[in-house]
């Protein structure tokens, strides 16, 4: 079975990755801590993000302030090739808010 490029499942893939590199950039307890708050708080992992980006968001300024840029930059930075795709622009739209 061939997966198509442009598919919903390949696009919440690559928002996963890309949060999780993210956030490895600061370091592994970043990562860990987001990952746990997300599964707390929303009953979600980072690939729900892709469909839920207000509680990727919310988590991040919780979790680190004003210093949720930084982390939200890296994404933008990552993703913005993909803007052309609605879902992925939406995404980038409600972290960046």
């Amino acid at each position: 079975m061939q997966m198509n490029v442009d598919s919903d499942h390949a696009r919440k893939a690559l928002v996963a990755f890309v949060i999780e590199r993210a956030l490895l950039k600061i370091g592994k307890s970043a990562l860990d801590q987001v990952s746990n708050r997300l599964y707390e708080e929303h009953r979600c992992y980072l690939g729900d993000c892709y469909e839920h980006p207000e509680y990727l968001s919310k988590v991040l300024k919780d979790l680190f302030g004003m210093s949720h840029t930084v982390t939200v930059e890296s994404i933008k930075n990552e993703l913005t090739e993909f803007t052309e795709h609605k879902p992925i622009e939406r995404f980038l739209k409600v972290i960046s808010e």
